[in-house]
């Protein structure tokens, strides 16, 4: 299997995250992830049958102004246009109240379930051997992420690991505003430790797939004037992921179903 920790890795030992992996026990799993399953990918669906981007305007137009964080100006219902304050891209309180409104949503919610098990779980089966029934064992609800601009607010640079994911998932990531008006994208390496960082230049109707918790990836600041607004979210692969395996010392949003509010837990697809 693959370790969590890696040799010659510089950002270890950097955060309370990566010094609690130099001693934690390896997940139990069947061995490594498939190659072709770490290596980055990117997958295009239908908006008009998964319209993530009209459910999650939704989301801010209603939980914006209720929860103070943001709300549309003029009438606009144009997710660029969505007025932030800076607390949803700087805050984890701010963030775990967008994580519930997110499963508050029955439009976001039944939209992303539908994407997750017709089109990303049968392609991550895509990539192993056989035709046998496999599980796969996907976040929920997804994390909603705004990045209100200008701003020289970013995301440091990180590998998920620190934060108790495992080598046996996947991440996968998805524009919901036009990355030609922010100018402002996720930055990934292709390879734990390559260092060979690169903006994903993709628009909605495309999702990135990476294995972010050893690839390391951060998000610039966003200069425009308009909100960057993207969902990600997490699949375990089968006998390669450990569905009880925690960081111990570590508190993360991951819970089981029906865990505390706002955080995320997992979801069970079978195909």
């Amino acid at each position: 299997m693959q370790s969590l920790v890696l040799a010659g890795d510089d950002v270890s030992a950097n955060t309370k995250g990566e010094r609690a992996l130099l001693h934690a026990r390896q997940p139990l799993t069947a061995g490594e992830l498939p190659e072709g399953l770490r290596r980055r990918a990117f997958i295009s669906f239908n908006t008009s049958v998964y319209d993530l981007r009209a459910a999650a305007v939704s989301v801010l137009a209603a939980s914006g102004p209720e929860l103070g964080f943001g709300s549309f100006q003029d009438g606009s219902r144009i997710i660029e246009e969505f007025v932030a304050r800076d607390e949803v891209f700087t805050s984890f309180k701010a963030e775990m109240h967008w994580r519930q409104c997110v499963r508050d949503s029955v439009e976001l919610c039944d939209a992303f379930h539908r994407l997750v098990r017709e089109v990303i779980c049968p392609f991550l089966k895509s990539g192993l051997d056989g035709d046998a029934p496999r599980t796969f064992y996907y976040q929920f609800p997804p994390t909603l992420r705004l990045q209100p601009g200008p701003s020289e607010h970013k995301r440091r640079l990180h590998r998920d690991a620190e934060y108790g994911h495992q080598p046996g998932e996947v991440n996968f990531w998805m524009p919901l505003s036009n990355f030609s008006k922010t100018g402002t994208t996720l930055w990934v390496e292709s390879e734990p430790l390559k260092g060979d960082l690169g903006p994903l230049e993709i628009e909605y109707g495309t999702i990135a797939m990476f294995h972010g918790t050893v690839c390391r990836h951060f998000v610039p600041a966003n200069p425009s004037n308009f909100t960057r607004v993207s969902l990600d979210f997490r699949v375990g692969v089968d006998e390669f992921y450990d569905p009880a395996w925690r960081l111990a010392g570590m508190k993360t949003a991951r819970g089981k179903k029906g865990g505390p509010p706002g955080s995320h837990g997992r979801e069970v697809c079978v195909v």
